[in-house]
């Protein structure tokens, strides 16, 4: 049960971000899930907070082996912002559950 609604979770985000992706940019210039502020530099992150969308896209996920993070519990992954900092966060959610500024 729980595999099928991790599977369903998961379809649905990646369904959604196609349609923003699809889309194009709105009329502010920025492309989905790219806010002004959050990529900008620095943003201060928040235990509970939920990440733009953008960052659930592969690219930010990274190895916690390779970059010495401790591991996730189950149903979370690390990712790295533009910012440079490590966030782990629930992957059914993207509510950030911890977060490394200095790594």
């Amino acid at each position: 049960m729980k595999r099928l609604l991790c599977a369903v979770s998961l379809a649905g985000l990646l369904l959604a971000s196609s349609a923003a992706l699809a889309k194009g940019p709105p009329h502010g210039g920025h492309p989905p899930g790219h806010h002004k502020g959050w990529h900008s530099g620095h943003k201060d992150w928040k235990r509970g907070e939920k990440v733009p969308v953008v960052y659930l896209e592969p690219k930010y996920v990274v190895d916690y082996h390779h970059h010495h993070l401790a591991p996730p519990p189950p149903g979370h992954r690390w990712i790295r912002t533009d910012d440079g900092k490590y966030l782990l966060i629930a992957v059914a959610t993207g509510i950030i559950a911890d977060i490394l500024l200095h790594h």
